[in-house]
């Protein structure tokens, strides 16, 4: 049986606290695999990106309205504001050529 998901506010600290004695050893079981497989994923971290990959930060200006369209599409498709962007301009880069 699943443990029930208990929602609690970070900042709560009492009932973080509560949380925690709550959770007793009877309680705990072993990984399923597919878990520990997520487990030792989270403990390595974020891959290391290759030399000369590395993304820079970098300050544009885009009109309200414009990036409001752009937000709304990046979610629709499931991609970040900046994944949006770089691909936009890696497409108008190419048709240029």
């Amino acid at each position: 049986m699943p443990m029930k998901k208990i929602k609690t506010d970070e900042n709560d600290f009492d009932a973080l606290e509560r949380l925690a004695q709550s959770i007793t050893p009877d309680k705990l079981r072993p990984l399923s695999p597919r878990q520990r497989v997520r487990w030792q994923a989270a403990k390595r971290g974020r891959p290391r990106k290759l030399p000369g990959t590395k993304a820079i930060p970098t300050l544009i200006t885009v009109e309200p309205r414009l990036l409001r369209r752009a937000d709304a599409y990046a979610k629709k498709v499931g991609l970040s504001r900046s994944q949006l962007f770089s691909d936009a301009l890696r497409q108008r880069i190419e048709s240029t050529k």
